[in-house]
Parts: structure tokens; C-alpha cells; sequence
């Protein structure tokens, strides 16, 4: 029988001051943990820790602060950690760790508990022009764009980002973790350059996906 703990997403984020090097060590120690790792340079990776809790006997949050202390005292790399069933909901976490450095949102509930107050910016792969043009609907936290008529959405935003930036603010976001090597060279952006519909839409709107 399938449980929570058989479809978790860990979003990675190194420290601001983490080398690449720093970066590649952290991709490697995921792996000891799960082979489903996809790098997302510079600085953060996402993992999908499918069986892994009863693999190391241990909760997601647990597994995760276990993570954390060997990247540091083997690596001296500090890490956090949002953990969550889908991509853009453990993005946004990771913003948002607390003291831990980890915030496991364990089920939808607890994701719209999180998600809701949360202003709209914080949306992980909203742009500053596309936050601009919800606020100025009125639309200034996550849960006011979820709670938003869809039709009215997508005439704010374009269609397809409309839907897609709505759904994530529901805690909704299709995308799976697709493992890859790390490439040579790393971007600018960590989070959203394999997010085509956004990145298109940004470019639209002067944008800039973050």
C-alpha cells in the first residue's frame, strides 16, 4: 500500500555562499540517499525520496535533518530543505525553512496552511511583472491567486501561465523529478529553467523567473 512517505520531494538549497564544488558534493551525497536527483544549478537540487523512509527507517523530516548534518560535517556545506509531494510547493518551502533549516509539509492541508498567507511573490516561479499584476488586481497572497476564478486568472497572467502559477498556489504542480547529470557550465537561475510555459510568459511580461 502506498503511504506519504512514497512520493516525497526534497527541493535542496545550498547556502548563497556555496562553491560549485560545494554544489557537485551535495548532488553526490543525495545520491547516497535516492538515485532520483535532478540538479538545478547553481545552487539547488531536487531529489524524489520515493520508498526512502522505509529504506533508513526514518520519517521524511528525520531522513532530511540527517542530510543536512552530514552535508555540513563532512562538506562543511549548509543546507535547507523543503519537503513536499510536489516541485513547486518544496521550491517555495525552502524559502521558508525556519530554525531547522527544514519545513516538511507532510499533506494538502498543511500545504495550504503554508501556501495561503504566504504573499503572492514568494510563489517559487513567479515572476516580479507577473506578482505585479496580481497585486494590482488586488491578488496580494498565495491563497487570494488560489481562491481567484481561473477565467480571471488567465486573462491576468495569459493563459498558460495563468493556469500554471494558479495550480502551484493550489499546491498543484505535475512536473516529476527527472534525474540528470550536472552540467559543465551552471545558469543564473536554480530554480525554473526547465519551466518553458514560465519562462516564456516572464519574457512576455518583462518578467523574470526566479
Amino acid at each position: 500500500m502506498s503511504t506519504d512517505q512514497d512520493h516525497v520531494i526534497w527541493h535542496v538549497r545550498c547556502r548563497p555562499d556555496t562553491t560549485s564544488d560545494g554544489h557537485r558534493r551535495v548532488l553526490d551525497l543525495l545520491g547516497d540517499f535516492t538515485p532520483v536527483v535532478q540538479p538545478l544549478p547553481p545552487l539547488a537540487a531536487l531529489a524524489q525520496l520515493r520508498g526512502a523512509g522505509r529504506l533508513f527507517q526514518a520519517a521524511p523530516g528525520r531522513l532530511a535533518a540527517r542530510f543536512r548534518i552530514q552535508a555540513l560535517a563532512k562538506y562543511g556545506v549548509d543546507t535547507h530543505i523543503g519537503i513536499a509531494d510536489t516541485w513547486a510547493t518544496a521550491a517555495t518551502a525552502t524559502a521558508h525553512p525556519g530554525t531547522s533549516g527544514i519545513l516538511h509539509l507532510p499533506g494538502h492541508r498543511a500545504v495550504e496552511q503554508f501556501l495561503a498567507p504566504l504573499p503572492v511573490r514568494a510563489l517559487h516561479g513567479i515572476g516580479p511583472a507577473q506578482a505585479a499584476r496580481l497585486e494590482a488586481f488586488g491578488l496580494h497572497t498565495i491563497g487570494a491567486l488560489a481562491a481567484m476564478n481561473e477565467t480571471i486568472v488567465c486573462r491576468v497572467l495569459g493563459g498558460k501561465a495563468g493556469r500554471t502559477l494558479r495550480d502551484r498556489a493550489r499546491g498543484i504542480d505535475p512536473r516529476t523529478v527527472t534525474p540528470r547529470r550536472m552540467p559543465e557550465s551552471t545558469s543564473a537561475y536554480d530554480r525554473d529553467v526547465y519551466d518553458h510555459v514560465l519562462v516564456r510568459a516572464a519574457l512576455r511580461t518583462d518578467g523574470v523567473v526566479t
